[in-house]
């Protein structure tokens, strides 16, 4: 398993066990779930948020009705976003606020891309992991907070060098936990966000090339194009023109292709 997986199941009324290489937790949402993990048997209700460490045997049985959220989360994915700590702890009772943003996070994620997939869920357990009596981990509550930071001051400069010192991280744990975040390096995600705004600038038309692309972050014309043209295969006048006239803008690709991971 590379990437998380979210989504609401319902456990058969028989005792069955199972042991998997990556991370879980349980959401109580409908019904209850009796589960038995390193040796602790824990009554999932709703609200109930159960821990279940990678190798860890666990035995459950579900006597009725019952739904539940399930989160399988790869140990690397924890690892770089350190949320490793979730598993080291016993079962606890979230707010009812949290429990209905959980439940509405499957059908969210389903409509999400990769990138805003891992942001929303990282937050979501970010939540969830503070509610728990446990002080929120500052560099990643950074990460979260700089990506709509960065979106708003795409003209600006950035190097993940100064990324990664805004998030108080070095750069190669910032490069870690950011493509774990986003599934995409630092430089490529700040190159898709930026010929993103290019994309709705060049719409709304009316500005030259040089000003779409020192408002969107490039160093100049040139280098816009080049990123441009092999991001959507047409020069971006081109794109430009086919927008206009109704024409497929990018081959191969829609002209929402590039919205924010």
């Amino acid at each position: 398993m590379e990437r998380p997986v979210v989504e609401a199941r319902r456990y058969p009324d028989r005792v069955l066990s199972d042991r998997h290489d990556y991370h879980q937790l349980l959401l109580g949402l409908d019904g209850a779930l009796e589960l038995e993990s390193a040796g602790q048997l824990m009554h999932v209700t709703r609200g109930m948020l159960t821990p279940v460490a990678s190798g860890d045997v666990h035995y459950y049985l579900a006597p009725g009705d019952n739904r539940v959220l399930v989160l399988d989360l790869p140990e690397a994915w924890c690892e770089a976003l350190a949320f490793e700590g979730m598993f080291d702890r016993q079962a606890r009772r979230l707010p009812e606020a949290l429990v209905s943003r959980g439940e509405t996070l499957c059908e969210d994620l389903d409509k999400r891309e990769l990138g805003k997939t891992s942001q929303a869920l990282a937050h979501w357990l970010e939540l969830a992991f503070a509610a728990g009596g446990r002080r929120a981990v500052p560099p990643r509550l950074k990460l979260l907070e700089l990506l709509p930071t960065v979106r708003a001051e795409l003209a600006y400069p950035w190097r993940v060098a100064d990324m990664a010192r805004r998030c108080h991280l070095a750069e190669a744990v910032f490069a870690r936990q950011f493509r774990a975040l986003t599934g995409l390096s630092p430089h490529a995600w700040l190159v898709r966000q930026r010929l993103a705004h290019a994309c709705e600038l060049l719409k709304v038309g009316g500005a030259s090339l040089t000003e779409v692309a020192l408002a969107s972050g490039f160093a100049d014309s040139a280098h816009f194009s080049h990123s441009f043209r092999r991001r959507h295969g047409v020069s971006p006048s081109e794109w430009r023109r086919l927008q206009a006239s109704g024409g497929n803008p990018s081959r191969g690709q829609d002209s929402t292709s590039l919205a924010a991971p």
